[in-house]
């Protein structure tokens, strides 16, 4: 994603959200409470996009997209932080973080759970890079369906593209799955680097090799 959104006047809602309505939700840790403190200025219901507001049909498990605008303390913040938020909320929410001028989206894959449609399972968080406020803005994506908007801000930030024929299921655990074996060989080349017996490093870069060709075909 290169361009800020321009959502639609009509769809603005503009409520400021206490902390403390979150954590009634939702029910974070006191480590996570801290992160809020931290790292949250101050956090906004900014826009509901619905049926009645940009005029498009709900979907299935895609009611409506609330926008969450996030001010930031500094110019970090942490996923558990937004998780919490995304807990606390029974809808799918586009992130809208703000810091020293700029603004990045951060969105993770939220639906209904087969297993019981009261809960949401909500999947590791996609984001974009850092834009500046005063930089180009887009008008939302000709679509015909919530689901379809969902799924447009979330191609517009995942790091992989679709593959042929791929649904978002499937984007999402191939994304998911690359961030695993990505730790993994980060783990590896810092037990490589701290092995003294040759006959271990050869081992363990036979087995990094193995996992950068996962890698690389996840990313394919």
């Amino acid at each position: 994603m290169k361009t800020l959104y321009n959502f639609p006047v009509a769809a603005g809602f503009g409520r400021a959200i206490p902390k403390s309505k979150i954590y009634q939700h939702a029910t974070p840790s006191s480590k996570v409470k801290n992160l809020f403190v931290q790292q949250v200025e101050k956090i906004t219901w900014a826009y509901k996009l619905s049926p009645a507001t940009i005029n498009l049909p709900a979907s299935d498990g895609v009611q409506e997209i609330q926008v969450f605008t996030i001010t930031l303390r500094t110019g970090e913040l942490s996923q558990d932080v937004l998780n919490t938020i995304d807990k606390a909320i029974p809808s799918p929410i586009l992130f809208e973080l703000k810091y020293g001028g700029k603004t990045r989206y951060a969105a993770s894959y939220k639906r209904p759970s087969e297993a019981d449609k009261s809960k949401w399972v909500i999947s590791s968080y996609f984001q974009s890079g850092w834009m500046k406020d005063s930089g180009p803005a887009s008008e939302l994506p000709v679509v015909l369906s919530m689901g379809a908007l969902y799924q447009s801000f979330l191609s517009d930030l995942s790091p992989l593209p679709f593959r042929k024929g791929e649904n978002l299921d499937s984007l999402v655990s191939r994304v998911d799955l690359l961030r695993i074996k990505e730790r993994e060989a980060g783990k590896l080349e810092s037990r490589i680097n701290r092995e003294k017996q040759f006959n271990r490093r050869v081992e363990l870069n036979r087995a990094l090799n193995i996992l950068k060709k996962e890698i690389s075909k996840l990313e394919c």
